[in-house]
């Protein structure tokens, strides 16, 4: 049967079009069941500008503004093509696919009568109106059960959150609805991207889950972190095994070899707290902080920021700081050189030698030590030390061209030392000050 025996009552109406078409799949449907045969619930053809039915009743070619209903699925586009026996519904152009506060839209698609299933392809996109996300792809998968979404082709994932815009891409995004029973919000892989606009933070990775009980993302696969810093102040990069993100709070933790870099300033350890609101970030784990004239250790470094910038550490547990002057840059060279004399040295049973090699390499760098220590930076550089709680000082002055040979040593409560690219100008030590000058060792350990 054709439409061409009524497509001008089709045309006149839409509820002419629902009654009529709703008379045909009524006559089909109970001839099939007359046959005895077990029927799924059908797609209810609610209107079309044209209706064609193909092989005995099989197969319906609906045009022109043509809308559907499936239980509480309403599906909308300019071409249809309905196989009832097999519940197959293909879709082509403006398709719309409407369940509840989620609606799905594409270029093309494909819908399964028995589980609810669609299949979208070209430009598809889903918004859960729900949780406020927007999911696109070139191809997207959209399951009822369970209620799941995943999109491939370029796939990307939005949201808002409170003034900011949240951003997911990767190769393939799995996105699970809140009736879900996996408390698992989504799921990206490969070429992972996750912005956070508002805050200024880019995270790569191979793998992301995004758990919305939590409010918070895990990272692995050689995750990155980016912190993008106002006006000309640079990025703050953070890399590790691990990593996750609260996007509530605006923090990360960064996990096993860990390393955070601000232009020349560098810090590893094993585990990074980032806090973007508290402009705070916090060492665990062997930290180390270097910079170009500094190196500083501890049981835990805290960074504070200011302004974009590095302002202070602060390091508790046998603290220690490192420092040479600008013109010890070219000693330091030499001491490199030194420790690989060394190695020869002990190689070959050149033992005396090698104990030359490691004093030169120990005269090259200034130390400072406490129990605690206050580190402030200018810039990237160390500006001034401050040592806390039995703390003692030597300073090296042969790492200057010009200096002596030997170092001082001061012992006092709190030690401060200001500097300048690497090079002491002022010391000051305040309670029970005890202080020496040691001359170098000789090659027997003499001094």
């Amino acid at each position: 049967m054709t439409s061409n025996g009524f497509s001008g009552i089709m045309y006149r109406g839409s509820g002419s079009v629902r009654w009529l078409i709703s008379v045909c799949c009524f006559v089909v449907l109970s001839a099939a069941q007359a046959k005895g045969q077990e029927r799924r619930e059908p797609v209810q053809i609610e209107e079309a500008g044209s209706f064609q039915s193909i092989g005995g009743d099989e197969v319906f070619d609906l045009t022109g503004s043509v809308r559907l209903r499936h239980g509480e699925t309403v599906l909308t586009s300019d071409l249809v093509n309905y196989d009832r026996l097999n519940g197959i519904v293909r879709l082509f152009g403006n398709v719309r696919m409407i369940r509840g506060t989620t609606t799905l839209t594409a270029d093309a698609a494909v819908y399964y009568e028995e589980d609810e299933r669609a299949i979208g392809a070209g430009r598809v996109r889903l918004d859960d109106a729900l949780d406020g996300v927007v999911l696109t792809g070139d191809r997207m998968v959209f399951t009822q059960e369970p209620h799941l979404a995943v999109a491939t082709g370029k796939p990307n994932m939005t949201w808002r959150q409170n003034e900011s815009r949240i951003n997911i891409e990767g190769f393939r995004l799995e996105y699970y609805f809140t009736e879900s029973s996996s408390l698992l919000k989504a799921l990206a892989k490969e070429s992972v991207i996750v912005v956070d606009e508002g805050e200024g933070v880019t995270i790569y990775c191979d793998h992301a889950e995004y758990f919305k009980a939590t409010d918070s993302a895990r990272f692995s696969g050689k995750p990155q972190l980016v912190k993008r810093l106002e006006g000309d102040e640079g990025e703050i990069v953070a890399t590790g095994k691990g990593m996750t993100y609260a996007f509530e709070d605006r923090t990360a933790d960064v996990f096993d070899s860990v390393s955070v870099v601000k232009g020349t300033l560098e810090g590893i350890c094993d585990t990074l707290h980032y806090d973007s609101g508290g402009q705070q970030i916090d060492l665990l784990g062997n930290p180390v902080i270097r910079s170009v004239h500094s190196e500083i250790t501890g049981d835990e470094i805290i960074l504070e920021m200011e302004d974009g910038e590095v302002a202070r550490a602060l390091v508790t547990g046998n603290a220690r700081g490192s420092y040479a002057a600008e013109g010890a840059d070219q000693a330091a060279a030499r001491v490199d050189q030194v420790d690989d004399l060394a190695e020869k040295a002990e190689q070959t049973g050149q033992a005396d030698r090698a104990g030359q090699a490691g004093q030169v390499g120990q005269a090259g760098r200034s130390t400072i030590e406490g129990r605690s220590m206050i580190v402030d930076f200018e810039g990237e550089s160390v500006r001034m030390i401050t040592a806390q709680g039995n703390a003692v000082s030597t300073y090296n002055p042969s790492a200057l061209d010009r200096g002596p040979t030997g170092h001082n040593v001061v012992r006092a409560k709190e030690i401060v030392i200001e500097l300048d690219e690497g090079e002491p100008l002022k010391v000051n030590a305040d309670g029970g000050v005890d202080g020496s000058y040691l001359n170098p060792e000789d090659v027997d350990g003499n001094r």
